[in-house]
């Protein structure tokens, strides 16, 4: 009963075989050379399908040299500023730690402050005192006016002189323009202190009420990133010395080590990649700001700069990695895919495509090996069209034709 099926197997592999060998026989049949040595393959429409070529356009691309290096992120300094207190004190309240992401407004710290204290004092005596002196005044108003409406009514009635109604009358304006001043007085006794407190940070209250400020919040002009901090709860401060130093992060300084023996080989304007072990993955790109004229440890390392935006604030000052820089020349030369070009012995070529399926051998010099491909000093132009997957099968069918005119 086993052996049909040993049969059946052995004539289905038979088949099999005698097909593949059959398709790529009906392949190699449609390949021509001249006997000899063979610069020209031509290859019929079921040849190209069966072999996959794939023609492209030679290009031209820049000559472009990159140089290694070295950098470390670093905050700008045109988007770093300080915040001082303004006057001598003791820090009460500490709200934010180093590497805090912080907002325009917000509250850093709070600090005990003496200057607060004499400002709100002095507020509250002169304002008490002010409204001393308006009652007294209201009551002198009141006596006048009072005075004033008696000499006119004697006046009117020919028994008081006209001397004694202009003097009840001028006193009486005069305790008038008193009480008048007296109220201008407490405006602008509220307003002086309520702007120098608000240099503080502080609010002036409603004036009801005896107490006396005496702290004083230290706030944020502006957005950014703590970057040093110098003080916790408990510490002294005084005006010389910034509490917090605040850095924009949302673009960042990129300082590259460059070396003397480079140093004219770059200039402004120069790409740049850069990648760091801390972001993985990542290559960020930007150009050459800024070379620094000298270097001022003498060690012969000096220093380009180039602007990396930072808007989700992942790179941090500090941050060390690789930097490229691509050095972009004048020059134009042609470009062809690493695929394209075949090698035999010492001779470097690729296949033009020529009309009606022949394909060319042309030898060409490589300028330089770059990014995807070759760049090409002789042999070839722009525009002309090249074999670059599948130019391996056309090199070892031309060899076959080589082969086959020597034998």
């Amino acid at each position: 009963m086993k052996k049909p099926v040993v049969l059946s197997l052995t004539l289905f592999t038979f088949s099999c075989v005698a097909l593949t060998s059959c398709s790529r026989q009906e392949a190699h049949e449609d390949v021509s050379a001249p006997a000899g040595p063979v610069d020209r393959i031509t290859l019929s429409p079921k040849a190209i399908e069966h072999f996959g070529l794939t023609v492209v356009t030679v290009v031209q691309r820049s000559d472009i040299q990159t140089l290694s290096t070295t950098g470390e992120i670093k905050a700008d300094e045109n988007r770093v500023f300080h915040i001082n207190s303004l006057s001598n004190g003791r820090v009460v309240t500490d709200n934010v730690m180093l590497g805090d992401i912080i907002h325009p407004g917000q509250t850093l710290a709070v600090v005990q402050n003496l200057d607060v204290a004499k400002v709100y004092g002095d507020y509250i005596h002169q304002a008490h005192q002010n409204k001393m002196d308006i009652n007294l005044s209201e009551t002198r108003l009141a006596l006048a006016t009072k005075n004033y409406n008696r000499i006119k009514a004697l006046y009117q009635e020919k028994i008081a002189a006209e001397k004694d109604f202009l003097k009840a009358e001028a006193d009486k304006e005069l305790e008038q323009e008193t009480l008048r001043g007296l109220k201008e007085h407490a405006t602008h006794i509220k307003e002086e202190a309520r702007a120098m407190l608000a240099a503080y940070g502080v609010k002036l209250g409603d004036g009801h009420s005896d107490h006396i400020e005496s702290n004083s919040p230290i706030t944020t002009p502006r957005g950014g990133v703590i970057i040093k901090k110098t003080v916790t709860v408990g510490d002294v401060v005084s005006n010389s010395e910034p509490l917090y130093v605040v850095g924009d992060l949302s673009h960042v300084w990129l300082d590259i080590a460059v070396y003397d023996k480079q140093l004219q080989s770059i200039k402004e304007g120069d790409e740049i990649s850069f990648t760091s072990d801390s972001l993985p993955g990542r290559i960020l790109k930007s150009h050459i700001s800024y070379i620094k004229p000298s270097t001022e440890d003498g060690s012969g390392t000096f220093v380009a700069r180039a602007v990396l935006d930072n808007p989700h604030l992942d790179l941090k000052p500090g941050m060390l990695g690789q930097v490229k820089i691509h050095q972009r020349h004048a020059e134009q030369l042609a470009f062809i895919p690493g695929d394209a070009l075949q090698k035999y012995g010492k001779e470097q070529f690729v296949f033009l495509a020529e009309p009606g399926g022949s394909y060319k051998k042309q030898p060409v010099e490589l300028a330089k090996k770059v990014e995807g491909g070759y760049l090409i000093t002789h042999g070839l132009t722009p525009g002309q069209r090249i074999v670059s997957k599948g130019s391996f099968t056309l090199k070892a069918e031309m060899l076959k034709g080589t082969m086959a005119g020597e034998d």
